[in-house]
């Protein structure tokens, strides 16, 4: 009973800190940029799409600010000294917020497998004016042997135009294959009707080149249309797409951290929350009496966005490629969990 009356508090709070945050978030971000959108109906999808994004962002932040509002609550109104009063002990006390914290964790690690992820690339879009123009234009990368370049990627349509394979041999281009078009079939991209331009050499050793005609080319191997955008023009993906665009670069050789970046801040980096959360529930003091709530409450809100602003700030160097992201992310995660859990070893059997 005591479980889900301390959770049902919290989760009420939680609730109530992450719609006032993100609410806040989106409606500054919606007055300054309302004017640059069209119509009624783009204006209530950027401020939906600003308000996902925004919830992507604060939900840890507001896993902690719900922790403390609950605790200072319980503590103002004596209800902490009455629940040690009755014989429960800190680990009693904490189940509940570990629960309501990890239950929201999970929710949101599972959203971002889904287009909530990409809600900051919709808002963009919109705000440009180009919610339905999901073209791309120039795309120049390296492909297994080759470097390919595309005219113009349809990736709605799953077509793309002006096609070329530039096929690499002792570091010299071997041949070129061109076509006007090429469509994805669900694993690879397959063009039609494709001319193929390539160096040889007669008898005497000289280099001719000879133009001739194959009736298919079969190409790039597991890349999707959205993942062929979302690499090479820098957009939001989720987190099965981070995946496989992972696996796709590595097969290239290509560098990932960027995208181990993305994955490692949708799905380590919240954690962090959590590891916080139970330094703060075993080092507030159970009764106001013993406390300065003022105090308290801004040591613990400034302790909270200070730990918040090293990571982000740590996360963007791991993403921009100046430090590793298993150091910019997972190492300060694991360290303040080590913490964490030291902190709890320690204050379990106390009061």
């Amino acid at each position: 009973m005591l479980f889900w009356y301390i959770a049902f508090h919290y989760t009420k709070n939680l609730l109530i800190i992450l719609l006032a945050l993100t609410g806040l978030f989106a409606g500054l971000d919606f007055l300054m940029n309302a004017t640059s959108l069209q119509s009624s109906n783009l204006k209530v999808l950027y401020i939906f799409n600003k308000w996902q994004e925004s919830l992507n962002l604060l939900y840890p932040l507001a896993i902690i600010f719900g922790a403390i509002w609950t605790k200072i609550i319980f503590i103002k109104r004596n209800s902490m000294g009455a629940f040690y009063a009755l014989g429960v002990t800190r680990k009693e006390v904490a189940r509940p917020f570990l629960f309501v914290a990890f239950i929201t964790y999970i929710f949101f690690v599972g959203l971002n497998f889904t287009s909530f992820a990409t809600a900051k690339d919709t808002a963009k879009a919109l705000k440009k004016n180009e919610y339905n123009n999901g073209t791309s234009e120039n795309l120049f990368f390296k492909y297994n042997e080759s470097f390919v370049y595309i005219g113009k990627l349809l990736p709605y349509e799953q077509k793309l135009e002006r096609l070329t394979v530039f096929t690499f041999k002792d570091k010299k281009i071997d041949n070129v294959q061109s076509a006007s078009s090429a469509t994805y079939d669900g694993k690879e991209w397959l063009a039609l009707d494709v001319t193929q331009k390539s160096k040889r050499l007669n008898e005497h050793g000289e280099a001719y080149l000879t133009v001739e005609h194959i009736d298919k080319l079969e190409t790039l191997v597991g890349y999707n249309p959205k993942i062929l955008t979302s690499i090479y023009e820098e957009r939001q993906l989720t987190l099965y797409e981070s995946l496989i665009a992972k696996r796709l670069l590595k097969s290239q050789g290509i560098g990932t951290f960027k995208v181990r970046s993305d994955i490692y801040g949708k799905a380590i980096m919240p954690l962090f929350s959590i590891a916080l959360l139970m330094i703060l529930l075993f080092t507030f003091p159970f009764h106001a009496r013993y406390m300065n709530v003022g105090s308290v409450t801004i040591k613990a809100l400034g302790g909270t966005l200070f730990v918040w602003g090293i990571l982000f700030a740590l996360h963007q160097m791991g993403s921009n490629g100046g430090v590793i992201p298993e150091v910019a992310t997972i190492v300060p995660i694991v360290l303040l969990w080590i913490y964490a859990i030291y902190t709890f070893g320690k204050a379990k059997h106390r009061i």
